[in-house]
């Protein structure tokens, strides 16, 4: 064998090596994106790595064997939508994934060969490769939030047919002869991230109109909760009322029979009618019935309360958006204080000049806070914020210590 021979050999070597290793980051890139792309896998951790591990070996093949362009393409469509198919989400999002990564895939090695040159890093695809990963990475830090709403685009067939067409206008058009190559390529390839730019935006209102619909189903909640409350406070005081009445005529009557045991056991029990405490009387019907309830969850779970309100009657802010804005809190805080060992809660309502600022403070457990932190429970605040939009208010909190306290101002009329 010649020495030309030899070095022929070991470039081809060389060039088979830096294949497998551009086609391992290749497929990495592509798990990648598939996995924060379509979700939850409905296999094992280990047969989904398995699925990965067959595309690699395929493409790896399918290259070594023919290193047709044509056969390339379509591995690298039916092998990623096959693999797509074990995630549990929509058909039409996994083939618009499936068709958009192949799309995005071919037009980055067109564009490293047509910028970088013909060379053993470029032509291998490695160059290819890491710039892929890099992609790939960048799609799932920054803008696939991996949300589990059940979502499925209107415009799927389109942007699938976008891809596609991509794709076959590529195919016809782009010749590494042509000065304009690189101009086509990066244009297409651009064409590919305004496709999924179009389908982020896409699905990020319509979770703000999924959760919009979720807030007005629990705004609903609270009005009929409120309503309820009111009734049976109302029913209560008569009943509290009239009890004491007929236990003072029992007491009377048992003066008549000198029944000792009966006399105290009558005063024990109207005692223990009267100890019903009433924290709020600030004469608005739907602040008191409300701060009434969540005050008495508080004094329950053994809280040590101070509660202080200075509010007129009659406010400009719906008794809707009221309970909303305190119920929402209020729930929070209590929840708070039933999971900490330390237990106080400073509650302030003051109405100044058209402005109405609430303070709530409460102690926490800081460990068991920052579990719950962690957890689907922020559709409760947005609700708050939505709330307080009407009445140009702000929402702020802040903590110190074991103790976090919320502060909301806002104007007392609506926009």
């Amino acid at each position: 064998m010649s020495v030309t021979d030899l070095r022929a050999s070991e470039v081809g070597v060389m060039n088979v090596l830096l294949y497998i290793t551009s086609n391992i980051i290749h497929v990495y890139a592509i798990y990648i994106f598939l996995d924060s792309f379509l979700g939850r896998s409905k296999l094992s951790g280990i047969i989904k790595h398995l699925t990965y591990t067959a595309y690699f070996f395929i493409s790896t093949v399918g290259w070594l064997i023919s290193g047709e362009p044509m056969l390339n393409i379509a591995l690298n469509i039916i092998s990623p939508l096959l693999i797509s198919l074990q995630y549990e989400n929509y058909i039409m999002k996994k083939l618009f994934g499936a068709v958009s990564s192949c799309a995005v895939c071919m037009f980055t090695d067109w564009a490293a060969v047509t910028l970088a040159g013909e060379n053993i890093i470029s032509e291998s695809g490695l160059l290819q490769g890491i710039t892929v990963l890099i992609l790939s990475s960048l799609f799932r830090h920054y803008i696939c939030n991996r949300s589990e709403l059940p979502f499925h685009s209107k415009y799927s067939w389109f942007l699938i047919f976008t891809a596609a067409g991509t794709i076959l206008i590529g195919l016809l058009t782009v010749d590494d002869s042509s000065e304009h190559a690189s101009l086509i390529v990066l244009v297409l390839l651009c064409i590919n991230f305004l496709n999924f730019y179009i389908y982020n935006l896409e699905q990020t209102q319509w979770e703000t109109r999924y959760r919009l619909k979720i807030i007005e189903t629990l705004n609903g909640y609270y009005k009929d909760q409120l309503t309820v409350m009111s009734e049976s406070q109302e029913k209560m005081r008569f009943l509290r009322h009239d009890f004491r009445k007929h236990l003072n005529k029992l007491r009377e009557l048992s003066c008549y029979c000198s029944n000792k045991p009966l006399q105290d056991y009558l005063c024990q029990l109207e005692g223990a009618i009267t100890e019903s405490k009433e924290f709020s009387r600030t004469g608005n019907n739907d602040i008191d019935c409300l701060m009434n309830y969540e005050l008495t969850l508080a004094s329950e779970a053994g809280a040590e309360i101070s509660y202080k309100a200075e509010i007129p009657s009659v406010l400009n802010i719906s008794s809707f958006d009221i309970t909303i804005i305190l119920g929402n809190l209020m729930d929070n805080a209590v929840y708070a204080l039933k999971n900490t060992s330390e237990r106080i809660l400073n509650v302030s309502m003051i109405y100044s000049k058209g402005i109405i600022r609430i303070d709530i403070e409460n102690t926490f457990d800081p460990d068991f806070r920052r579990t719950y932190d962690g957890q689907e429970h922020g559709i409760g605040l947005l609700s708050v914020k939505n709330a307080l939009q009407k009445y140009n208010g702000k929402l702020s909190n802040s903590r110190t210590g074991s103790r976090y306290r919320t502060t909301v101002v806002m104007y007392n009329s609506s926009e």
